[in-house]
């Protein structure tokens, strides 16, 4: 870590995570931040080298926001509700911190990667008045693809997560994001969305389509890499940063 965080490992609801502090505190205060990890990672992932992770949350963290890194209910959740119920339980979690907003509905923004992407989405469609922004790199759109097709070996897991077996007809509308991508529910969220080309896991297709369904609130941004730590390495740290304090 660098001189412009701290983190502290701790245990609240059950469960471990990392709280983010500026060293320098904000004033006024800012909306939280909430990290979201992704699929065999855990709330360490935003203090990973690997993809250059750690200069992101340094960045923020200088940017003088406040954040938390959850496990968010296990390394395989794919959305599910689980998952969804820890950004709830990191978000009353962030109206502890020093430096974060409180008073009124808090708004937290959402910085997300890989599966941690449908969690996040997961959670702003049910929980749309908490949630400033998003950003995700190389975010999860489509469960059932992924299912159905045994990408990358994660058909079983995708199942697992459900119970024992994802199916669209009654799960899609509240956890596939490219089935609910013109719901009202997450209309005006401004989004900020990294993609690879030749990702191979979450095709591309689907987080185009979904971008599509609210043109005026999701950007894309689209990056020539796949499904790896050479898409977190290529993503605009700065862009991310300027677009927190655009929708602080």
């Amino acid at each position: 870590m660098t001189a412009t965080t701290y983190t502290r490992d701790v245990i609240a609801f059950n469960e471990g995570h990392l709280e983010i502090y500026p060293k320098i505190p904000s004033s006024p205060a800012k909306q939280g931040v909430q990290y979201v990890h992704g699929a065999g990672s855990d709330c360490t992932y935003c203090i990973s080298p690997l993809g250059n992770q750690d200069t992101l949350t340094n960045m923020v963290a200088a940017a003088e926001f406040t954040g938390i890194s959850g496990d968010n209910g296990g390394q395989q959740t794919w959305g599910n509700a689980t998952s969804t119920a820890r950004l709830v339980s990191n978000r009353q979690r962030l109206l502890e911190l020093d430096g974060v907003t409180s008073g009124g509905l808090l708004k937290s923004a959402l910085i997300s990667a890989s599966m941690g992407g449908i969690v996040s989405l997961n959670y702003a469609r049910a929980n749309p008045t908490r949630v400033t922004c998003i950003v995700s790199v190389i975010p999860v759109m489509n469960p059932e693809d992924i299912r159905a097709n045994n990408r990358s070996g994660y058909g079983s897991l995708v199942n697992a997560a459900y119970g024992g077996s994802y199916v669209e007809s009654t799960q899609g509308a509240t956890r596939n994001p490219y089935t609910y991508r013109a719901s009202s529910a997450l209309q005006g969220i401004p989004m900020l969305i990294f993609y690879g080309l030749t990702d191979t896991l979450c095709l591309p297709a689907y987080t185009e389509a979904f971008a599509a369904a609210d043109p005026t609130n999701r950007t894309l941004v689209a990056l020539p890499t796949g499904h790896d730590f050479d898409t977190y390495a290529a993503v605009d740290h700065q862009l991310i940063v300027d677009f927190l304090l655009e929708h602080n």
